[in-house]
């Protein structure tokens, strides 16, 4: 197997656990907790922040 084929894989692997990830956050709380997902410290935070700098909604 050649190196660029294993850093190939590897970053198709992270993207797809990224995505994986925000999925997985973008849920409700209650949902998350039904399935057992604990979201990282601050996610709500930063979605939330990003929700007003970007839609300009207060």
């Amino acid at each position: 197997m050649s190196m660029l084929g294993n850093l190939g894989r590897s970053i198709m692997r992270q993207h797809n656990d990224a995505k994986t990830r925000s999925l997985m956050n973008s849920l409700s709380p209650e949902l998350q907790k039904d399935i057992g997902w604990e979201a990282a410290p601050g996610t709500r935070e930063k979605a939330r922040l990003a929700q007003v700098v970007f839609a300009g909604t207060r």
